[in-house]
């Protein structure tokens, strides 16, 4: 008689189903696990991309924005441009070479710097401490500048000079090197737009003892107390690329813009005014919502500068729908978000958007007013 065991001969056709099912289900399980993983690191990773985005930029703008209007630890009333005004060159680009008031914005009509409907910043100063250092007092203020280096000084590059008293925007006509370095800024054509009598003079009385054609004085005999620095005029903006990314830009006068952030959708500003610069508190707030809703007088007096940005994951499909945000940041949103995705950009963005916002003080506009109040 042959046992239970020696007649078992395979499985039955319900034991393979159940076998089967028992596996299809494990393994749907295992799917959905790693499916739901999966969409849980990609949410993460965008919205780790659009934080770190948004930090940055913030951080990058709010830093540009208060080291703005610097001239060499005096007001810009008290330094005297001397570039050629009348030149060609000059009056081709005029905001490259006048070095006027340090800041402005505006909101992109398509015909400036920007993508049409954002907002961009134009920043004027000097940046840091000065580079170069005076060696030797001027015997008049004609004389060239004795320095302790020329190094990356070349022939045409503007310079600001400054001892906390007056100062003067100049262009280099030529250098000396070897063992007493020299900077020169005479008149005449050999650069361009070159070196005239200053366009607009300082609010401070100096005796510039120019002997001489007046073209080729600067304001003062500058002593060793006096600097050289390096004058900015930056511009940023937003721009995109050919597949529709947009970025951060910064464009340092004529040369070639630089990307300096990815992912920076949009860009909203509004600006606080102090009129006359009398106490440093903001009195009013001005929207940037139109190229010319910043005029050039109420540009000076803006001590306060509100940035918010509208950031965006690199990948689609990150949410289940288009969000609904509240954007710009001041908006009225008492009645629910007032930026709708789907009609502001596409209805088939399910991009990860994140608002940034973030308030910067022109400190150098604040201890003017301090200095004033002193």
């Amino acid at each position: 008689m042959m046992s239970p065991i020696s007649r078992q001969k395979g499985l039955s056709i319900v034991e393979l189903m159940v076998a089967l099912t028992l596996g299809l289900i494990l393994t749907a399980g295992l799917v959905q696990i790693f499916s739901g993983n999966q969409r849980t690191f990609i949410v993460g990773e965008a919205s780790n991309r659009v934080q770190e985005t948004g930090r940055m930029t913030t951080e990058f703008l709010s830093r540009a924005v208060r080291n703005a209007d610097y001239w060499g630890c005096i007001p810009r009333d008290n330094v005297a441009n001397k570039l050629d005004s009348t030149h060609e060159v000059y009056q081709a680009s005029e905001d490259l070479f006048s070095f006027s008031d340090g800041f402005m914005a505006y909101q992109s009509d398509g015909t400036t710097l920007g993508l049409t409907g954002t907002d961009a910043l134009i920043l004027r100063g000097v940046g840091g401490a000065g580079a170069v250092q005076i060696t030797t007092v001027m015997p008049n203020s004609s004389a060239n500048l004795k320095v302790d280096t020329v190094d990356g000084i070349d022939d045409s590059d503007i310079l600001l000079i400054s001892d906390c008293i007056a100062g003067d925007i100049f262009q280099v006509t030529g250098t000396q090197t070897g063992a007493n370095p020299g900077i020169n800024h005479n008149g005449g054509n050999s650069v361009e737009p070159g070196n005239s009598s200053p366009s607009d003079g300082v609010d401070v009385t100096v005796d510039n003892n120019c002997p001489g054609d007046p073209t080729k004085c600067l304001s003062k005999q500058y002593d060793e107390s006096a600097q050289i620095y390096t004058p900015y005029y930056h511009q940023f903006f937003l721009n995109a690329d050919a597949d529709g990314r947009r970025a951060l830009f910064r464009q340092n006068k004529a040369e070639d813009a630089q990307e300096v952030m990815d992912g920076v959708w949009d860009l909203q500003m509004r600006v606080g005014i102090d009129s006359g610069l009398s106490n440093g508190e903001v009195t009013q707030w001005i929207d940037i919502d139109g190229p010319t809703a910043l005029s050039t007088a109420a540009a000076a007096n803006v001590v306060a500068v509100q940035l918010s940005l509208l950031g965006r994951s690199p990948e689609n499909n990150i949410v289940d729908a288009p969000m609904e945000l509240c954007y710009p940041s001041w908006a009225d949103c008492s009645g629910g978000p007032n930026y709708d995705v789907a009609t502001e950009v596409a209805a088939d963005s399910k991009h990860l958007y994140r608002v940034f916002t973030t308030t910067a003080t022109i400190r150098n506009r604040i201890l003017k007013v301090e200095q004033n109040e002193g």
